[in-house]
């Protein structure tokens, strides 16, 4: 069985439709954000292509258990090293190997995943596999961006999108595969935006809903006088030195949520962090529309701009004190 969360993802159900009419290509393309499933998706399309049961993958086969085990000896999954970037040694010596008949099954797989870190290189080195592929080879690029492949890539194979799910789906996923989300799983899916890979992380994070209780109502402070930056500031820097993508990845998610519920709470929209009803509709009744639109705006451009090599705190603090005057301006207060 594929999982009752992942069926009704459309890509899927065209991979193992592919599969069950013996329709498989020779190149897929699965494209979307990270986090959204593309890894597991093709895993359940790996297992199913080399299924031996009636309803494939049937799961209990000898081939899908050692897909379980991750054991199988006709597929082949590269990845990114710790660089981000993939080899392009690796991906060469990986297409070639598709060219040896396969051990147990008909088919061969090579799954490359973060495609779009492969250099020019890299890609050229897989035309041959693209273009002259053998009879028993399938190959599928995982990318979050498609944009970033060769056309002479991108023009010969099955191009698929993973979309989000909806909200009752990752809902239901997270109590129960959560069961201590099930006061919180309104939250998940609506924070998560429809990506499996990003709710999985909010509820394994155990710091998590305690850096957003502690965020949140300090960012409601926003409303009141300058010094409110502060103890938002120390949220950010977590009582770091140093800049921490993680961490910061995190706090910037958070505000613009937050900066989103305000402006929803302003256009009778309805609030991710519905939780906090009560506190953003307070903040958001003394702002205007314009202030925390311009706010907002100048988050996800910090967010975008830093790096590593950034006074972190000496940023974040300019960012709130210039969030603080656009909500503050002349004309921006309700």
């Amino acid at each position: 069985m594929t999982g009752s969360f992942i069926e009704g993802q459309r890509a899927l159900e065209r991979l193992l439709s592919d599969v069950r009419n013996k329709t498989v290509s020779h190149a897929y393309i699965l494209s979307g954000p990270r986090g959204i499933g593309k890894k597991t998706a093709a895993r359940v399309f790996a297992k199913a292509l080399h299924c031996t049961g009636e309803n494939k993958p049937c799961g209990r086969c000898s081939a899908c258990v050692l897909h379980r085990a991750g054991t199988h000896p006709d597929v082949t999954f590269v990845g990114p090293e710790e660089n981000g970037n993939l080899n392009s040694d690796t991906v060469r010596a990986a297409a070639d190997e598709l060219f040896l008949r396969p051990v147990m099954a008909e088919k061969k797989l090579l799954i490359i995943d973060g495609a779009d870190r492969m250099n020019n290189a890299a890609q050229n080195s897989l035309l041959k596999t693209f273009e002259e592929p053998p009879e028993y080879g399938v190959v599928m690029l995982l990318t979050e961006d498609l944009s970033s492949l060769l056309p002479t890539i991108r023009s010969r194979g099955v191009k698929l999108e993973l979309e989000p799910f909806p909200r009752e789906k990752i809902k239901t996923y997270a109590e129960r595969e959560y069961p201590a989300m099930r006061g919180k799983s309104d939250f998940v899916a609506a924070y998560s935006g429809g990506n499996i890979g990003r709710a999985k992380e909010i509820c394994e994070d155990e710091d998590f809903f305690a850096l957003r209780g502690e965020l949140l109502t300090a960012l409601c402070g926003l409303g009141g006088g300058k010094g409110c930056i502060f103890p938002i500031a120390d949220i950010f820097t977590g009582g770091r030195r140093k800049y921490d993508a993680a961490h910061a990845s995190a706090c910037f998610d958070l505000m613009l949520s937050f900066f989103g519920d305000a402006l929803a709470a302003k256009t009778g929209g309805s609030l991710a962090n519905a939780d906090y009803d009560e506190q953003i509709r307070a903040f958001s009744s003394s702002v205007t529309v314009r202030g925390l639109t311009a706010a907002a705006e100048r988050a996800a451009v910090t967010m975008a701009e830093l790096n590593a090599s950034m006074n972190y705190t000496l940023w974040i603090t300019d960012m709130l004190i210039k969030c603080w005057g656009d909500i503050h301006g002349n004309g921006n207060r309700s």
